[in-house]
Parts: structure tokens; C-alpha cells; sequence
């Protein structure tokens, strides 16, 4: 139906409340008390079939017996109630959008609930009838007065932020963290989803982002049933306006899928992480963060650059927000210039660390507002800084509102972001409610002031960006292969040698090989290939072959390669017992490079999944991986591999050579576009893979399909 039919949830003019109740305990005396009280600018129409008056409102017996055009119905009845409800809706014809607050249907998981909320949809689509919920709290529309929530406390103060939740109790508790703050930060929209029979958070998203009132969305997620769907639509959003996601269930559950060091390393969480920075979605990990991060994006002028000086009056205070900082690649504190560090040498005490380290000035407890006042203005006009951290906690001889009133007259003279921290209570309030209804964020502690400009700056970075639209393919590289299919049909993952043929087949460059079924055979291919070589059992039932003794390193001799053929038949004969081995494979052994891990899996809600990291026995020690959701660019495969510790050894660490990161970077892309065009394949493992200065070795792989 499209985002147009939102419309008539949250511009309805006329709402018939069923379910409504003199009764206090009851959701829908709440819902029928704020939409009066909030004097919504529509009809209100109550429905009960044991009340005749509600809030001075006349009561009817039935949706049915209200004259008047209908165009939203809230209902706050039981369950099973709730389809003959949706009946006379449709009959009506005029009733064009329904929330469902009333709980007990799929969120039960009992059989016969699932059924009753698939009868409800049936009936609402028939009738062209939307439906938030059910199991929801629904909406709020600051713009006309319209609240059919019934969390407690909550105020209507118009702003311009679009809220979306996945939890009723989390989304109410958004709007009072917000409301809470020294200026109360308003809202234009607000929605709960609940079980998302219909309308879901993806449809809320879009719809915002159409939403002219709406300049900033933040929301609480629990899951998305479609992510790559997410990544598309937040990768549109984010090029215009910034989306904040608290995203919980962080505690990595891990995959399903173990065959693979793949499967083992990622969680739905970090592959959550991946998507959301693909697309432009600024994660935040709690409540208060969310409602700091939007505070900011709403006050702050957005920053040209991400170089932060950090100004400070107490020396522990500024360190907090250094350590801050410092966690997150995205900024970097600001390189002062020399005029600038000579000019605050003038303007501060003699006792005062002036950007030790360059960025950094704590002005010490002797600062007056002039000193307040000066050393900001001097860190706003140098050109070499683009964002300002203020710090302080005034003492009583230096009453915090003239430190405010500086603050002010200097910052509105700039168009740069200053957040403020002059720590919390109830000292600090007048001076803070100062600074935020004069444009100026203040947040409670460093840390927080440090992660709202991380944030303001994540999200000045993403608008306008040019970059290529995410989860995008040329055509020409796509080509579903033979060998993978034939293998998925036969129920069997890849042989080696196949594996090998698949990759090549797309354009990877891989090591001579040489395929043996007997002793003279694996000799033959050593003589072949040339000295030293590995061999390496082939298998279908053997995933990691080192496991069974199905590995042997550094041959040199032809007796060297008889006698490790031998060893590996016995061995893997003794370990696997019920195993097929159809020969082994000798390759050339290879010497130095860098070992790193490429690999891919696919996972239920985002699809293949491309993972990097250091590779060799260190994996799964150190877990030093990174990952995106395939397809991606060659832009976006060097910013995997720097996420990484193992950027730091490619780029020559201790006095070593660079390794060939841009060959690394075209091998990543490439696995992406192989596991997008061969569905059948579940996992795949490339490891290890040598990176030498020109050029790498793929050395082993393998690669799992859906049987």
C-alpha cells in the first residue's frame, strides 16, 4: 500500500476508541483520557457495550452504530473480541487505519493466538484496512495532538524527531528521558510497532524519512525480518537524515552454522554492527545514549570535519572524554595550530597544560569565564579544529550561569558544535537549561558529552554521501557456477579441487595443484610443481582436515611425499573410518606473507556475509575479524581490512615490507560476488591466505552448500 496509507494513522480526523472505560485500570480509559486531555484536533468516538458516557463523550455499543465517517479505530478489548472488531470495520468502509493494543495473539506462540492474528490481517487487507500492532502502545503525532499510548508520564512537546520502538516500555521511556532533559527535547512522531501484523518499523522508517517534519530518527530495535531490506532503505535515509538504532541482544549467541571458522566467529550481533555502519545507521548501545546523540543532532550545527579539541577546567573530567575519544576511529583530536597554542598561552594560567597532547587544554580550576570564554573562542577560530568538548564543574566562587552567558556569546559567533559538560545536579541546572535553549547540548558526564560528538560527527560524515548505494551487483558479475549447483544437488559440500576451480572461474588467481589418487600419482605432481610441497587429503566428510591428520607440510623429496601419502590414508582412515577419500591434493609449499582469514557465510536475516581477519592459528585466539554483507565495493573491503589488528602488520609493522593490501581488498569483493550469485553456498573458508608485498596465496579452501 505504501507509506501514503501511514497517513491515516497518524493524520486521522476522526478516532473511535472501542474498548473505552470509566474504569482507571483499564488501557482504553487511558488512551480516551490523553486524546481529551491533549485536545486531539479530530472527532473522538468511544465504544463500549457496558458504558453510555465517557469523559462527558457519548458511549456506543458498537463500531457499527457510530453516524459519523470513522477513520481510525484504537482497540483495547480481549483478544478474541478483536476480529469482530475488524469486521465491522470493514463493513463500515470508511475506516482506513486500526491499532491493536490488546495483547494475546502471535506473541503468545500458543497455535490458536497465531491463528487469530492471521484472521485479523485477512479481514484488514480485504478491507484496505492498515494495522499497527497488535500488542502495541500505537502512535503519537505531536503535529495534531493525537496519543493513543498509554505509558505513563508522557508529554507531548513538539520537536522534530521521529521515534520508532519495538517495545512499548522502552519507547515511553525514550520520550521521558528526552522530556527530562535541562530543555525538554520535543518530538514530532512516535511509534509502536508490537507484533508488526502489518505495518512494520521498515514501513515507519520510510515513511519518516518522506516526513518533512521529522529531521532526526531514532528507535529501539529488537530484530528487522528482512535486513538487507534495512540496509537499502537506511542507506537512502542516512544520505539525507541521520537514524539512530539502539540495538539490543548484544551478547553473541553465535551462528548456527560451526563447519567453518566462519560460522564459529560471527554472531548475529557483529554482523548487525557491519550492516549498520554499511548503510549509514549510527548504532548506539543505551537508552541515554540515544536521547544524547539526538539532543546533539538536534541542537548542533553539523561539523565540516572530525577533529575535536577537547577544553577542560578539571584534568579527570577532560581524561574521561580523551578515553573516549580515543575508542572510536571515527575522530581524532584536533591538530591545534602553534598561533593558537601561543594566543591560549597568554590567556591562561601559568599552571595550565596547553595540547599536551596537541588538542588537548585544561585550562586548570583557576579559570574565570574570560578564560572560558577566550580559550573557546581561540579553538573555534582555528581552522585546524572543527568541533569543541567543553568540560567543567564551576566552583561556588564562579556561579555556572556567567560561565553559560560566556560560553554562548562566543559559540553563536561560530559554526562549529560545542557540546558541554558541566556534570550533573541540580547546581548545574539553570545553567545548563541556559546553554540548551540557547542551541548548546550539556550532557551529564564526559564520556557522554565525548560519544554525542562522535555521534554528531558519524552523522555529519553520512549526509550527502556520494559513495556507491549498498548490496549492489553489476550484472556482468554474476554467474551462478555449475560445480557449485551439481555439489547442492548431490547433497555434498565442494571437493578442494572443485573449490579450487570455482574460485579461479572468477577470476582469483590460485596455486598449481595437482590432483592424486595414488603414491606415483602425488609423486608425479610433486615432480610436476616443483619442491617443497603439501599435501592434503580430499574428502567430502572432511571439513578441517588438520583435525584428522589430513595435512602434511615442507615435503622435499619424492620418499618424503610416498611416505606422507601413506600417513595420511592411515591416519584418516583410523580417525574417519566412515570417510571417502577420493586422493589427496599437492600443492606448493609456500614461505613468508602474512596469514589473514577471508571467508563468508550466510545469515537468516542479512544473506552472505563476507568476514576478514588475521589468519594461520591466531582466529579464533584472537578474533580479530571484521565483516560486511555482500555485495560491496573495493572502497568498502579497505575500510574491512583497517578495521582490523591485522592493518597494522600488512602495513609493515616493526620494519617489515607493506603487504599488497589492494590485492586483498580485490579478493574480498570477489568472495562477496561469489556467494551472491551461488545461493547454495552456506559457508566458505579461505584460510589461510598468504599476503606477500606483490600479490597473495590462497591456501587453502573450502566451501560449504545448503544440504
Amino acid at each position: 500500500m505504501g507509506v501514503n496509507s501511514l497517513e491515516h494513522l497518524f493524520w486521522p480526523k476522526s478516532v473511535a476508541i472501542v474498548g473505552a472505560s470509566n474504569n482507571p485500570g483499564k488501557a482504553g480509559h487511558q488512551i480516551l483520557k490523553t486524546l481529551v486531555e491533549e485536545k486531539f484536533q479530530g472527532k473522538i468516538f468511544a465504544v463500549n457495550t457496558s458504558e453510555n458516557e465517557v469523559f462527558g463523550l457519548k458511549c456506543y455499543k458498537s463500531l457499527k452504530d457510530i453516524p459519523d465517517r470513522v477513520e481510525m479505530v484504537v482497540i483495547s478489548i480481549p483478544a478474541p473480541g478483536v476480529p469482530d472488531v475488524m469486521k465491522q470495520a470493514a463493513e463500515r468502509g470508511d475506516v482506513k487505519a486500526a491499532i491493536i493494543v490488546s495483547a494475546g495473539f502471535a506473541e503468545t506462540g500458543i497455535p490458536e493466538r497465531i491463528e487469530l492474528e492471521k484472521q485479523v490481517v485477512e479481514i484488514a487487507k480485504a478491507a484496505g484496512i492498515r494495522i499497527v500492532g497488535p500488542n502495541c502502545n500505537g502512535i503519537i503525532n505531536t503535529g495534531n495532538r493525537i496519543s493513543t499510548s498509554f505509558a505513563p508520564g508522557l508529554k507531548m512537546i513538539p520537536g522534530s524527531i521521529g521515534y520508532f520502538t519495538q517495545s512499548g516500555a522502552t519507547g515511553g521511556s525514550l520520550l521521558l528521558f528526552a522530556s527530562s532533559q535541562p530543555q525538554p527535547l520535543g518530538f514530532s512522531k512516535w511509534v509502536h510497532v508490537g507484533n508488526m501484523c502489518d505495518v512494520t518499523n521498515l514501513e515507519v522508517l520510510e515513511y519518516y524519512a518522506s516526513d518533512p517534519s521529522v529531521k532526526v530518527i531514532a528507535g529501539y530495535m529488537e530484530g528487522v525480518r528482512d535486513g538487507r531490506e534495512l540496509m537499502k532503505l537506511a542507506d537512502r535515509i542516512t544520505r539525507q537524515k541521520p537514524l539512530l538504532v539502539l540495538k539490543v541482544g548484544r551478547t553473541e549467541v553465535g551462528s548456527s552454522a560451526t563447519l567453518s571458522h566462519t560460522g564459529t566467529l560471527a554472531g548475529s550481533d557483529r554482523i548487525y554492527s557491519a550492516a549498520f555502519a554499511q548503510s549509514g545507521i549510527i548504532r548506539v548501545n543505551t537508552i541515554e545514549e540515544l536521547v544524547d546523540s539526538a539532543k546533539a543532532l538536534v541542537l548542533a550545527p553539523y561539523p565540516k570535519g572530525n577533529r575535536i579539541s577537547v577544553l577542560t577546567e578539571a584534568g579527570g573530567l577532560g581524561i574521561i572524554a580523551m578515553d573516549e575519544l580515543g575508542s572510536d576511529p571515527a575522530v581524532q583530536l584536533a591538530p591545534v595550530t602553534q598561533e593558537t597554542q601561543e594566543a591560549l598561552a597568554k590567556v591562561l594560567p601559568p599552571m595550565a597544560m596547553i595540547c599536551k597532547p596537541n588538542g588537548y587544554v585544561d585550562m586548570t580550576a583557576a579559570a574565570m569565564e574570560k578564560e572560558f570564554a577566550e580559550s573557546l573562542r581561540l579553538l573555534l577560530k582555528d581552522p585546524n579544529v572543527d568541533a569543541v568538548i567543553l568540560i567543567g564543574l564551576p566552583p561556588t566562587f564562579l556561579p555556572a550561569e556567567n560561565v553559560a552567558k560566556a560560553i554562548v556569546e562566543v559559540a553563536r559567533n561560530h559554526e562549529k558544535p560545542v557540546m558541554v559538560c558541566f556534570m550533573t545536579g541540580q547546581v548545574m541546572e539553570d545553567a545548563r537549561k541556559y546553554l540548551e535553549e540557547s542551541g548548546i547540548p550539556t550532557f551529564d558526564t564526559p564520556d557522554r558529552a565525548a560519544r554525542a560528538m562522535i555521534n554528531l560527527i558519524k552523522a555529519a560524515s553520512r549526509l550527502n554521501y556520494k559513495g556507491s548505494k549498498v548490496l549492489t551487483l553489476v550484472p556482468d558479475k554474476i554467474f551462478s557456477h555449475n560445480i557449485v549447483k551439481e555439489a547442492a544437488r548431490e547433497g555434498r559440500n565442494l571437493l578442494e579441487p572443485e573449490a579450487v576451480q570455482v574460485l579461479e572461474d572468477f577470476g582469483i588467481r590460485m596455486q598449481p595443484f595437482y590432483f592424486a589418487k595414488t603414491e606415483e600419482d602425488a609423486v608425479a605432481g610433486a615432480d610436476a610443481i616443483g619442491y617443497p610441497v603439501v599435501l592434503k587429503v580430499v574428502s567430502p566428510q572432511i571439513i578441517h582436515k588438520s583435525d584428522y591428520g589430513g595435512v602434511k607440510l615442507n615435503l622435499y623429496s619424492p620418499e618424503e611425499v610416498r611416505q606422507a601419502y601413506a600417513e595420511i590414508i592411515s591416519t584418516v582412515k583410523r580417525k574417519a573410518p566412515d570417510a571417502e577419500i577420493k586422493g589427496v591434493i599437492v600443492t606448493p609449499f609456500m614461505k613468508g606473507g602474512t596469514e589473514v582469514i577471508v571467508g563468508m557465510l550466510r545469515d537468516p536475516q542479512f544473506g552472505p556475509v563476507v568476514m576478514f581477519g588475521l589468519g594461520g592459528v591466531f582466529v579464533e585466539v584472537f578474533k580479530d575479524v571484521s565483516f560486511r554483507v555482500a555485495p560491496f565495493d573495493r572502497d568498502e573491503a579497505l575500510k574491512m581490512i583497517a578495521e582490523t589488528k591485522a592493518y597494522t602488520i600488512l602495513r609493515g609493522a616493526r620494519g617489515s615490507q607493506d603487504k599488497d593490501i589492494d590485492a586483498l581488498a580485490d579478493l574480498l569483493v570477489k568472495i562477496g560476488e561469489i556467494a551472491v550469485s551461488n545461493p547454495e553456498i552456506k559457508e566458505m573458508d579461505l584460510n589461510p591466505v598468504a599476503v606477500f608485498e606483490r600479490g597473495l596465496a590462497v591456501l587453502d579452501v573450502r566451501i560449504i552448500t545448503e544440504n
